[in-house]
């Protein structure tokens, strides 16, 4: 090989990296600890394994952590490759269904979350090996020095492999970077240690949802007792998500389909709290990349100039790349970031925008369904949009046929009015209301019909403003559909049934006297 013209091969000597120095960097690659145990989750999934059991205790403030599976296991000599330090060079051609790249994810993930990670694995002829990593050993010796005996009373918790017929169980202990102390009395937190794991649930039924739904082959994952169930992201099953059209690129390697899901309305109670995935409606807007099924983002915007904004949150765009492409799409160690390659980046922001156009849409109407647009429709809107610079403004519409009659009514000034109206427009709580959204979607919309009964006086102006209309020539199905799309008479069923009744009567009343 051509190193250079000028140098010569005498002229390079070994420069290793010190252990104490480069693992403390490995430490700080950014994992959270749902991200860490995807992480083996992943090299579990290669092995073949259809279970995955993620077990922890608090041991006496001595907490530890392991992922056990039923896969094919590995052989001493691969064991040690595993734990080696870059055990695979991210330009090595990969088998498809691979979902590493680094040769660095179970070293990095464990070391991320603990000191002590020993790997303890059964072949199918019931070969057994252990190794271990002791980074306060690296720390003290320097050496990369692999542990090859674990301590008596570490046995106990390997235990679980040996009544499977081959797997690998990961141990991790002296878990430093998993737990946190009370700042008032500086005690380990047993509640915030065990809290995490309901998160890790979360975050493993989102990340590995495919593999957990797919019939054939299924996966079973189960932190603690509980078996994970898949985490739809795209709401299927609900007859009123959007599936927009799909899109290939790159000969098949990249594909698109983008998803509009329900307006709240139509969707049930578990739809509505399923549907928020672990970061709520609001974060889980957006991109979902996954790379052989293993979702790698869930929500955002890659690296574009879009914003998360509440009516864009049911936009859901799923994007599948192959394992070939980690490096045009920048894949990073932790497996949770992805950035489009220039040249398919025009196509994706495209996407993006008319997905989030349709998701707009839909969550800017109140029953999933556009309503049909009348020549009046603005002024049969309570409130009127407005831009004032790069700033919106909302002010009470005069027009309104509701707030005219009740003026009317009431025969107040028009500087009392104007004093009246400038009070409530300049009072609107914005930002509490959106805070407000966010936490609880559609909170302050399609509220319980019993919550807001509208009053005697507004269905008093309903029958006149229908009235008007029947006066007018129009027919009652033609006068009600009119009443019922002026605001607030949209708000409520009790309007469109009373006006409903109003007809009936008449009938009866006139049914009545033919009879007579």
């Amino acid at each position: 090989m051509n190193y250079s013209r000028t140098t010569a091969d005498g002229d390079y000597e070994d420069c290793a990296p010190r252990a104490d120095a480069l693992v403390h960097s490995l430490r700080a690659f950014g994992y959270d600890l749902a991200m860490a145990i995807a992480d083996l989750v992943d090299n579990s999934i290669f092995a073949g394994a259809s279970n995955v059991w993620v077990s922890y205790a608090w041991n006496n403030s001595d907490p530890w952590v392991s992922i056990l599976d039923d896969g094919r296991g590995m052989t001493e000599q691969s064991l040690v490759e595993a734990m080696r330090l870059g055990s695979k060079s991210p330009l090595e051609a990969r088998d498809p269904q691979d979902l590493g790249r680094f040769g660095l994810g179970l070293k990095t993930a464990s070391f991320s979350q603990c000191k002590i990670v020993t790997v303890f694995t059964k072949t199918t002829d019931g070969a057994e090996s252990v190794r271990f990593w002791n980074l306060d050993y690296l720390q003290s010796s320097k050496e990369w020095k692999l542990g090859r005996s674990p301590a008596k009373n570490v046995w106990s918790l390997l235990k679980p492999l040996k009544n499977l017929k081959s797997g690998t169980l990961v141990l991790w202990q002296n878990l430093d970077r998993s737990i946190e102390r009370d700042p008032a009395t500086g005690h380990v937190a047993e509640t915030s240690f065990l809290e995490r794991f309901l998160y890790v649930k979360q975050y493993l039924e989102m990340v590995f949802h495919q593999y957990l739904e797919n019939r054939k082959g299924k996966l079973n994952i189960y932190v603690g007792e509980a078996l994970c169930e898949p985490w739809d992201p795209y709401l299927k099953s609900n007859d009123f998500t959007q599936e927009l059209s799909s899109e290939k690129y790159e000969e098949n390697r990249v594909s698109a389909i983008p998803y509009v899901l329900p307006h709240v309305s139509k969707r049930n109670e578990l739809e509505n709290v399923r549907g928020a995935g672990p970061k709520g409606w609001n974060a889980q807007q957006g991109f979902y990349v996954y790379r052989n099924k293993r979702m790698i983002v869930s929500g955002g915007y890659l690296d574009f100039d879009l914003k998360a904004e509440e009516h864009y949150k049911l936009a859901r765009i799923r994007v599948d790349i192959t394992n070939d492409m980690d490096h045009e799409w920048s894949i990073d160690v932790r497996k949770a970031v992805a950035t489009p390659p220039d040249r398919l980046k025009g196509e994706m922001l495209r996407i993006a925008r008319v997905t989030r156009q349709r998701a707009s849409e839909v969550y800017r109407t109140r029953t999933g369904v556009a309503r049909k647009k009348r020549a009046d429709d603005k002024a049969n809107n309570i409130w009127l949009r407005r831009q004032a610079g790069d700033k919106i403004i909302y002010k009470l519409n005069t027009e309104n046929p509701v707030l005219k009659q009740i003026l009317s009514e009431v025969n107040l000034e028009k500087k009392w009015v104007k004093k009246l109206f400038h009070v409530i427009e300049t009072s609107v709580p914005h930002r509490l209301i959106i805070m407000d959204g966010r936490d609880n979607e559609d909170c302050h919309v399609d509220l319980p019909e019993q919550l807001i009964p509208p009053p005697d006086g507004l269905l008093d102006i309903c029958r006149e403003l229908y009235q008007q209309k029947i006066d007018q020539g129009r027919s009652h199905e033609e006068a009600v559909d009119i009443i019922c799309s002026i605001e607030p008479f949209d708000s409520h069923p009790l309007y469109r049934a009373f006006l409903d009744k109003l007809i009936e009567g008449a009938n009866n009343e006139s049914t009545r006297r033919t009879d007579n």
